[in-house]
């Protein structure tokens, strides 16, 4: 980020924007391409989805400006939304249920183990050759696992008298997009600027909308049965609260080490692998621990983890050095192994066999709007923050740190509320509920 802002001259409120597009068209995108997969083919999507994907980092690695580099990440994100969706379908359906944990744990730890190369690979790249270099480099490896999937994945049976909802998914994209946007620009402009408050009604309205509409659908793109159920809701919304708190260390830390400790992006790129780099060997432990053990009190405890490494963040000052940091960085990994192994066992258990793709896709999305909130509310809380410092007549640095240790805090009692949702997710409680 720090290296895209300095490339085409802008600041740091502009280059968001790239998050924003690729997380907002994603998550906007994301059930309705999941339902779509469960009607037409899951091994079919997954491929398109890679092809899509390769194509855009190819366009994104040549853009010639800013403005067609998010356009392009729309394009990417259209790729990744298919990838995330389809991905836990086609292991779950691989697996018996007494080995889904143990095999979804293992998918977790090679998705943060891909995550730990591209930080460590993306910061040497940076420093070499540009952040353009970042996305060149995966059209091979895109290429690669296109032919990998044609050949070793099997489709599963399609439902022939199923149908597609496409005004729906036309529908719930507005939904979701405008309400994304609207967390962009509130963070950016203020929520009671004109086009937040029209994009929020938006929002509202088309939700609005789509629940009609899926009421009287033959074919909904959500069935009803998902969202009321007593462990998928909870589950879903632990997952986007612990997204929208821990987000901030891809987003706000990587500025604190560049620009207050001075360091370079080789350096914060290695520390950012830390968390995939523990979370990829603690996630199919966590994940085989679910096959033994209600997953529901591992989502807790990997909750539990992750919020007191929060709450740690808030110690850090000018003084900090990158040892302290990367013991953090360990300590988050070994929450988010346990956490994304146990959680994504716990929904695709209780997903109907018909909708996996659909539930993976929600799986996805409680943890995208996570992320997106994240980028347009913390970002915004930050600048609040440093301007309040500021004002007593500080150093820039020293405002900073405090806006920093600010945030942390907040992220922490936001994370400790996925903690308290989270537990009524337990199998004692439910049968209370019951």
């Amino acid at each position: 980020m720090p290296n895209i802002t300095n490339s085409f001259g802008t600041d740091v409120q502009t280059v968001q924007w790239i998050i924003i597009f690729y997380v907002g068209s994603t998550t906007g995108l994301q059930i309705s391409l999941g339902s779509a997969a469960d009607t037409y083919g899951i091994k079919r999507f997954f491929i398109i989805g890679l092809i899509v994907y390769t194509i855009a980092v190819l366009l994104i690695s040549v853009a010639p400006h800013l403005s067609l580099v998010m356009g392009l990440r729309v394009l990417q994100a259209v790729g990744n939304g298919l990838l995330v969706a389809s991905a836990p379908a086609l292991v779950t359906r691989a697996f018996p249920s007494n080995e889904r944990g143990k095999a979804l744990g293992l998918m977790s730890g090679i998705g943060l183990s891909g995550m730990l190369i591209g930080s460590l690979g993306g910061g040497v790249l940076v420093d070499a050759f540009g952040w353009r270099a970042i996305f060149a480099a995966r059209v091979p490896i895109g290429l690669i696992s296109v032919f990998i999937a044609l050949f070793s994945l099997k489709e599963s049976n399609i439902e022939g008298s199923k149908r597609f909802d496409f005004i729906g998914s036309i529908v719930l994209f507005i939904c979701v997009a405008s309400f994304i946007l609207c967390l962009a620009l509130g963070g950016i402009n203020g929520w009671k600027s004109l086009p937040v408050l029209t994009l929020g009604t938006l929002s509202c309205l088309s939700l609005t909308i789509f629940i009609k509409m899926q009421k009287g659908s033959e074919h909904p793109i959500v069935q009803a049965s998902l969202l009321k159920d007593r462990t998928l809701t909870p589950a879903f919304t632990s997952a986007y609260l612990i997204s929208f708190a821990t987000f901030i260390n891809f987003f706000i830390l990587p500025f604190f080490v560049s620009d207050i400790l001075g360091r370079d992006a080789k350096t914060w790129g290695m520390l950012l692998m830390l968390t995939p780099l523990v979370g990829g060997l603690s996630a199919p432990l966590g994940g085989w621990m679910s096959d033994r053990m209600p997953a529901a009190y591992l989502i807790t405890l990997g909750l539990i983890v992750m919020v007191t490494v929060s709450f740690s963040f808030t110690l850090l000052d000018t003084e900090s050095t990158s040892k302290m940091i990367a013991v953090r960085m360990a300590c988050m990994g070994v929450g988010t192994g346990i956490f994304q192994a146990s959680h994504t066992n716990l929904v695709m258990s209780n997903v109907p066999s018909s909708r996996l793709a659909t539930g993976g896709a929600l799986l996805t999305m409680s943890r995208s709007i996570g992320v997106a909130t994240s980028v347009a509310i913390m970002s915004a809380v930050l600048s609040a923050r440093e301007n309040f410092h500021s004002l007593s007549g500080i150093g820039e640095d020293t405002a900073f740190v405090m806006a920093f240790q600010d945030v942390y805090l907040i992220s922490g009692i936001i994370g400790s509320l996925s903690i308290l949702v989270s537990i009524l997710c337990w199998p004692r409680f439910r049968k209370v509920t019951d």
